[in-house]
């Protein structure tokens, strides 16, 4: 409602993308979130969140076979380097008491699939940008549209759509919650989809996986939680991998440029770096 309101109010570039390829990655974004809670009824919650740290990886795999991207070496290294490293910081900073599901194959399976729609959606929302140049806004509205429609769908045939209204009737501060965390959600989509414009959806996962590792060491140094040497390994190398994943991009900049400087044909080859 936000974003269309919007839309109305300020003058966008002119939309060219086909409205049906927006149901793709509202979808996929509304199946991902569904394997994700649904997982948790068979894994414990630190596995999920170990699943969660190794996202890299299938986003790189689903890039390729959505966009056709071509990774360096140094960029595939990186991603192992940042998924090794926030195995060893979360398994050093969990609490296993707390761990008390049992981790299925069900479960598993269920993680399995939460990665695949969410790698897709990160990657067919980056090929969007790349491909039809719409505005942040844009593509939240369009998504949004039919994340709407889905769920709406979706309640309307299990029969919880009137007992939802009743509830939120009943309750006016659940109502006030509501419109607090749409509009707080708004906002974070527009910073997540300028970054998937901007920067691409490897990037993204990135900084929210560094966001998550930044987001359990303060929580561990605020409330005085234990971190194992293995979790300090673990911080090291995410940190390490980032480190070397800026050099390298900067390395790599820095030589391109030198080539288009050098080269009055363009006859050289694409630069490679490896690490």
């Amino acid at each position: 409602m936000i974003t269309a309101v919007y839309l109305v109010a300020k003058r966008q570039f002119r939309h060219r993308a086909p409205l049906y390829k927006y149901s793709y990655a509202s979808f996929s974004n509304i199946m991902s979130a569904w394997f994700q809670y649904e997982a948790l009824k068979f894994v414990n919650f630190p596995t999920q969140v170990l699943a969660k740290s190794c996202k890299i990886i299938p986003v790189m795999i689903m890039g390729k076979i959505i966009s056709r991207n071509k990774y360096e070496f140094y960029e595939y290294l990186t991603a192992v380097m940042i998924s090794v490293g926030m195995i060893f910081f979360l398994t050093g900073s969990t609490d296993e008491s707390k761990s008390t599901a049992m981790t299925t194959l069900t479960g598993v399976l269920l993680l399995t699939f939460y990665m695949i729609f969410d790698s897709f959606t990160s990657n067919w929302q980056g090929e969007l940008f790349k491909s039809y140049s719409m505005s942040s806004i844009q593509m939240m509205c369009g998504v949004n549209l039919f994340s709407t429609l889905f769920t709406g769908a979706s309640l309307a045939m299990q029969g919880g759509f009137y007992s939802s209204l009743l509830f939120a009737v009943d309750h006016p501060k659940f109502v006030v919650d509501c419109i607090v965390l749409s509009i707080s959600s708004a906002i974070g989509q527009l910073f997540i989809f300028y970054t998937i414009a901007t920067f691409g959806a490897v990037a993204f996962t990135i900084i929210m996986t560094l966001r998550q590792a930044i987001a359990i060491l303060l929580s561990c140094l605020i409330y005085q939680h234990r971190i194992s040497f293995l979790g300090v390994i673990g911080v090291l190398i995410v940190f390490l991998a980032i480190f070397l994943r800026v050099y390298c991009n900067q390395r790599l900049r820095a030589i391109k440029q030198r080539h288009q400087t050098t080269a009055a044909g363009g006859g050289a080859g694409k630069p490679r770096i490896n690490v």
